[in-house]
This record gives structure tokens, C-alpha cells and sequence, in this order.
């Protein structure tokens, strides 16, 4: 989408998902053609609707234009405008009976991005809370789910793949964004300034950051895995595909010794495939690492 069409919605074109799933890289399989068409096509909107609100918030910083995307999608709740973003995204809502609240926390957690550039670990995971696991909880609806034991481990993947992101962008996150998710009580314990965030190459202290807190990520895989045992079908193997690109991601990070800053963290088109054909073939959890 262009500057102009993410600032004001109502005057852009129809968005096609798909097209602006593919403008942007993803390490995870978002809808991918492992679902059924039905619910690609929920949660290609549910992408749209996100991927659009956290662009304003991350690439255009304009916390007026997010609350504007805000009022609009509120709006278009109760049928009272036709931009078609949103009115996709209502006719998902209604057809899956979707909880508007997974929707605002997400746009809360964006327009925090917009006011909060640092975090202790409570913080941390209260943003998690709002900025990934309605994402999960989202995808667990679209598919028949609504038990809240299935949410509760949903919410453990989906706050483990947000730590990922941050990790693996730690340094591009404090570059562009001026934004250092991981806990201040941690940096100070492991002697890791911002400077040495800046820097182009990670020292022994932000290795020794990295690999505590991919640690940290594994154990929260591991207690979300049995979320895949529990549901059936073609969910199933969407959720072993994302699961093992999350596996693919940490090993890279272990690989490159916790050097995050001056390797880039990110799946080739091959091993993106490879988590999918896993998620197709490979019935057991892959190995997150950290040895506990």
C-alpha cells in the first residue's frame, strides 16, 4: 500500500491480503495454502487489518492516522462505512463470531509502539499479551476453537514468536525505532548497554543476552506444543509448519552465537518450504534448543 492509502483507507483501492502478505517478509507462514480456503481467506483479512495498522505505527509512525484506522474500524462494526478493508474484515467477524477486543488490543499494542521505547519484563509480556497472542486466538476461532485451555497454550506460542521477532531485530528495533523491548533488568545484569546494541557486531555481553533469552523462547515452544496434539485437521500442520520455522529461526541464532547484530537472522525461501513440508510430514516437536 502507498503512503497516502495506509493514511487514509476509505480512499485506497480494495486490498488483496494475499498482495500485501507478499510485499512484506515473514519468517512464519501466515494462512498458508496448509488451511483450507475458508479460512485463508478469514485470516488473510485478519492480516490485512494488522499488517496495515502496524505499518502506520512502524514504517509511517503517524499515531493519528492509527487512531483514525481505529474509529474507522469501530465504524465499520456496526455497518455505517464501505471501505473495503473493513468491511471484509466485518463479514469475517460476524461469519466467525470473532471478539471485537482481539482487534483493539491489537491496536493498542501498535499505538504503544508510538509512546513506549523501553520494557521491564512485565511490561514486556503485557505488550506480548496485546500485540501477539489475539493474533493466535484469532486463528484458533476462524477454526472452530473457543476453549480456553486452547487459548492458554496458543498464548504461550504466540508471545514465544513475538520474542523471536525482537530478538532476531534487537538491533534494528533500537536503530529505526529507538525501541529496546527486552527488559532493562536484564540488560543491566548482563552488562549490555545501548551503544553495544548500535554496534555492528554483538560483544560476549549481548551474545550472552541473545542465547538467555532464546532460551527463554524455547521453554515457552515446548509448554505450547501440546496446543498442536489438541486440535485436528489442517490446523494441525499449519501450526507444526510455524513451530518448525520457529525451531529454524532459534538454531540460526544459536549457530551464529548469539550474534544478532552482524548476522542476519532470516528463513531463505528454501527453508521456509522445508518448515512446510515438515509441518506436512514431521509428526514430533523439532528441537527448540537450550538444553532444559
Amino acid at each position: 500500500m502507498t503512503t497516502e492509502s495506509l493514511k487514509n483507507p476509505a480512499a485506497a483501492p480494495a486490498v488483496d491480503p494475499l498482495a500485501l502478505a507478499a510485499q512484506h517478509y515473514e519468517n512464519f507462514p501466515v494462512g498458508s495454502w496448509l488451511l483450507p480456503k475458508a479460512a485463508r481467506r478469514h485470516l488473510h483479512r485478519i492480516y490485512a487489518f494488522a499488517r496495515t495498522a502496524d505499518d502506520l505505527a512502524d514504517e509511517l509512525r503517524d499515531a493519528a492516522a492509527l487512531a483514525s484506522f481505529r474509529r474507522d474500524f469501530l465504524l465499520h462494526l456496526d455497518g455505517a462505512c464501505t471501505t473495503p478493508l473493513f468491511v471484509d474484515l466485518a463479514s469475517t467477524i460476524r461469519e466467525c463470531a470473532l471478539p471485537v477486543i482481539l482487534f483493539t488490543d491489537l491496536l493498542d499494542a501498535f499505538a504503544q509502539d508510538l509512546l513506549v521505547g523501553r520494557y521491564d519484563e512485565p511490561a514486556l509480556f503485557d505488550y506480548c499479551r496485546r500485540s501477539a497472542d489475539p493474533i493466535g486466538r484469532l486463528v484458533l476461532r476462524v477454526s472452530g476453537y473457543s476453549d480456553a485451555r486452547l487459548m492458554h497454550l496458543s498464548d504461550k506460542i504466540c508471545t514465544a514468536l513475538q520474542l523471536l521477532n525482537h530478538l532476531q531485530d534487537i538491533g534494528a528495533d533500537l536503530h529505526l525505532r529507538d525501541r529496546i523491548y527486552f527488559p532493562s533488568q536484564d540488560l543491566a545484569r548482563f552488562g549490555v548497554t545501548e551503544a553495544q546494541l548500535r554496534a555492528p557486531h554483538a560483544n560476549p555481553a549481548v551474545r550472552a543476552l541473545v542465547l538467555y533469552w532464546a532460551d527463554r523462547i524455547a521453554e515457552l515452544f515446548v509448554a505450547g506444543w501440546p496446543l498442536i496434539q489438541q486440535v485436528r485437521g489442517r490446523l494441525r500442520l499449519e501450526l507444526r509448519a510455524i513451530l518448525r520455522a520457529a525451531a529454524a529461526v532459534l538454531a540460526m541464532i544459536r549457530r551464529a552465537g548469539g550474534d544478532v547484530l552482524g548476522v542476519q537472522v532470516k528463513l531463505s525461501k528454501r527453508r521456509q518450504l522445508g518448515a512446510l513440508l515438515g509441518g506436512l510430514v514431521l509428526r514430533g516437536a523439532p528441537d527448540f534448543g537450550g538444553g532444559k
